[in-house]
């Protein structure tokens, strides 16, 4: 399934060319630190907005933590390495507590991933990182999935200031958000998407992520040692959700999509016809009635995601998906 790069795209990918050209372009100081650089930490961006960010002291969970346990959100909990799952499980805090002091461990598959960002504690060599008139270069930190999953490539982007700048590119869009400012960073955006319902490897090659000598590679401790970062993504999914007085009906994909044609809607029985329409980059869809009229009042409004729904990367929906309301 091709498609070319709509026109918001095609602009923020014309911008991602002209900052990595004149970043690369562009000498930083050399007064770096001898040795080499170390890790910091890897970051894992959902959705362009929220970072699960790994360190060398993150620990391993305890045992039969696996999502659901109560936990201490001030108490010292925080975000673990579900070693069974190969995966990692925050303690979120319980939302009708506004003392902050209850929550409840989430172990869930990551969805909508952008961006995985791995920050340095000094500068690094450029010459690898010099993706000349690329948009980015692919051979510094590279993927792969469980058996199975298709193949990708991760489009990388080197900031030696660590600035608030940095462009996460995807098919469907432009996402901004500053999680690299904690020191030089390689931003790394999968093209199109991350593979669903695997466990994602995500390495930084010894040999391009070196010293301002050119020849001393990368070091890490715990578990940033070797540069390696293993996340699970969820299976593709959908659900339907209805509106209410402030927003309109909407279709949440687990990955990026294009739905053209999947999503159909009947008001009483007969067929609608719907505008469907991103809005967050390709993963959340709103469905509205064609020319943007009102669903009519009090009818029977049945909004369907079909089983032949795919992903971009051409894997399959899990399972049909549908939701019946009544228009308000």
């Amino acid at each position: 399934m091709k498609r070319s790069l709509p026109p918001p795209a095609r602009e923020a990918l014309c911008a991602l060319v002209g900052v990595l050209v004149c970043g690369a372009a562009c000498e930083p100081n050399q007064d770096v630190p001898p040795g080499p650089p170390v890790l910091k930490e890897f970051t894992i961006v959902s959705g362009g907005t929220t970072p699960t960010t790994v360190t060398a002291t993150t620990p391993d969970c305890l045992a039969g933590i696996v999502g659901g346990e109560a936990c201490l959100p001030m108490g010292g909990d925080g975000l673990c390495r579900q070693a069974s799952a190969m995966n990692w499980c925050n303690c979120f805090p319980d939302a009708a507590d506004d003392t902050g002091l209850t929550g409840a461990w989430d172990c869930a598959p990551f969805t909508n991933v952008t961006a995985v960002i791995a920050v340095f504690d000094r500068l690094l060599d450029t010459t690898p990182l010099d993706p000349g008139d690329a948009s980015g270069v692919t051979d510094v930190v590279t993927t792969e999935g469980g058996a199975g999953a298709p193949v990708i490539t991760l489009l990388t982007d080197y900031s030696s200031t660590g600035a608030a700048d940095g462009l996460v590119f995807n098919l469907f869009g432009p996402f901004f958000g500053n999680f690299r400012a904690n020191g030089p960073s390689l931003f790394s955006a999968p093209q199109p998407e991350f593979p669903s319902g695997t466990t994602v490897t995500v390495s930084l090659q010894a040999d391009k992520v070196r010293a301002k000598d050119g020849t001393t590679p990368f070091t890490g401790n715990g578990l940033l040692q070797g540069g390696q970062l293993v996340f699970t993504m969820a299976a593709f999914s959908a659900v339907v959700n209805a509106p209410d007085a402030e927003n309109p009906a909407t279709v949440a994909f687990t990955n990026f999509t294009d739905p053209s044609g999947h999503v159909t809607a009947t008001v009483n029985g007969a067929v609608a016809a719907i505008e469907v329409e991103a809005i967050d980059g390709g993963a959340t869809f709103s469905v509205k009635p064609m020319g943007g009229a009102a669903w009519p009042a009090g009818a029977t409004v049945v909004i369907t995601v079909d089983a032949a729904t795919t992903n971009l990367l051409d894997q399959p929906i899990d399972a049909a998906a549908s939701r019946t309301f009544t228009a308000p």
